[in-house]
């Protein structure tokens, strides 16, 4: 029998402010990113004044109109003497029609392949997905890495979207189904797991499915005769199962990778600069707009004459755009003092590179600057720093590391240096397990397990021991 009954329960919740939010989003911007949400902001709020950005190109209608107002211009509006349109405008200029149509004709032939969050966000507005969902989707989808997995942070997007993890998961879900499928997946079993559906029809997908859920590790650490005892098959249904399993990809997204990049400029927000006391973290405030209060409108509202009703929504202007001028200092003073810590905990990276790194977490950068490790996180997203070693991401600064034998702490990047030139120097014929690996590494100074091993051996894109010889035996 079901009983009904009310209860009462208490409950904590965070309910962010307006302003606060605004920071959170402004911080996790880049450069071009805040630029364009300053010109929009601009745009819907008559009381910031209007003032020229600092970037400005001027182009050819702009030079032509120059030289109209000039006394030595011809009738036409041209330069008499020592005038010369920049090239790819002449035709446009001269009214050459051959040229137009050659210019025309290579316009024409000019491509521009779709890349992953273009296929992706194309799929989504023909989807199913919920019109309410549609702003976290594309949110979600923009933390994409080049695999196409999900690299974002699941925490940050709940403070910025004010949405509950379930609704993000959920979400995040529906994106794995698009094409490529397992898409936006946290992680390779994720994503090949959001894959089975290729296998319909197939003896193995249960298979398949089991080995993934129980058993990925073991795959790739080449444990064949625990995960044929582990699932009771045998070595023969093994390599059926394996071969199936490899008709699946871990890296839907890469066929993408390099799509759309060939014009893709990096714009540094943070210039390492050499001072008399060190290296200190120059942040560029000239690239972005200048926004102020139109005093026309403070006028207005300070005027007796002005009615109750245009005070009111004046007023309401003026605090919103004061708001975001407060929240673009904020995002530029947090900007400049994580940077100046990462600069001052890297020492060795003025010197080495990347390879004089050393082991740095974002909770040591936020103890040091006074905030929340998710403010660094939110912070070094997608912003690069220019430095002597040339333009770096500034997540690319923090690294784990491991302790060598004289006790010293070194980065991930000069371990797997080390992985890959012991990797190298092997026999070709028979190469080195993961565990030999590990037992080598460890003999040259670098604690290192063999699950991690396998892990870095991974990332640097060096295959497992079987197929590094079948790779050298084809």
């Amino acid at each position: 029998m079901m009983n009904m009954s009310v209860h009462q329960s208490q409950t904590q919740t965070m309910t962010l402010a307006p302003q606060m939010r605004q920071g959170i989003e402004l911080l996790t911007m880049n450069l071009p990113e805040l630029r364009l949400r300053l010109d929009k902001e601009m745009s819907e709020n008559p009381c910031i004044e209007d003032v020229e950005q600092t970037l400005v190109t001027k182009t050819v209608s702009d030079k032509l109109k120059e030289a109209e107002e000039r006394p030595d211009s011809d009738q036409n509006g041209y330069p008499e003497d020592d005038y010369e349109p920049e090239y790819g405008t002449a035709a446009a200029i001269t009214g050459d029609e051959e040229a137009n149509e050659r210019r025309q004709r290579f316009f024409d032939n000019q491509t521009k392949e779709e890349t992953l969050e273009e296929h992706l966000l194309v799929q989504l507005e023909l989807s199913d997905v919920p019109q309410e969902d549609m702003p976290i989707a594309e949110v979600l989808i923009g933390e994409l890495d080049d695999n196409g997995l999900f690299a974002g942070s699941i925490p940050d997007l709940m403070m910025v979207t004010g949405e509950s993890e379930a609704k993000i998961l959920s979400v995040l879900k529906r994106i794995t189904e698009l094409d490529p499928p397992g898409c936006g997946a946290r992680n390779a079993k994720e994503c090949l797991l959001a894959q089975l559906d290729k296998l319909d029809g197939s003896p193995f997908k249960e298979d398949v499915r089991e080995l993934i859920e129980r058993h990925l590790e073991d795959v790739a650490a080449g444990h064949i005769a625990v995960i044929e005892r582990d699932m009771g098959i045998s070595h023969e249904r093994y390599a059926d199962i394996l071969r199936e399993l490899r008709t699946l990809d871990p890296f839907p997204g890469r066929a993408f990778a390099h799509r759309g990049k060939s014009v893709a400029y990096v714009n540094p927000e943070v210039h390492a600069v050499l001072t008399k006391d060190g290296w200190w973290a120059d942040v560029d405030d000239r690239s972005i707009p200048e926004i102020h209060i139109s005093p026309k409108y403070e006028r207005m509202l300070n005027d007796p004459n002005t009615d109750r009703q245009t005070k009111s929504y004046i007023r309401e202007r003026i605090a919103a755009a004061r708001a975001i001028i407060d929240a673009v200092q904020k995002r530029q003073e947090t900007i400049r003092g994580i940077s100046q810590a990462i600069i001052d905990a890297q020492p060795g990276f003025f010197e080495h590179g990347l390879k004089g790194l050393k082991p740095l977490t974002m909770q040591q950068v936020a103890d040091k600057v006074g905030v929340h490790h998710t403010t660094v996180s939110r912070t070094v997203r997608d912003k690069y720093i220019s430095t002597p070693k040339g333009v770096v991401e500034l997540k690319k600064f923090f690294t784990s590391g491991v302790e060598t034998d004289s006790g010293e702490q070194v980065s991930t990047d000069a371990v797997k240096d080390k992985l890959k030139s012991i990797i190298a120097a092997e026999d070709k014929s028979n190469p080195l397990s993961d565990e030999k690996l590990s037992e080598m590494m460890k003999k040259a100074g670098y604690h290192v397990a063999r699950r991690t091993v396998a892990k870095y051996r991974g990332a640097l894109g060096i295959p497992g021991t079987s197929e590094r010889r079948v790779a050298t035996t084809r």
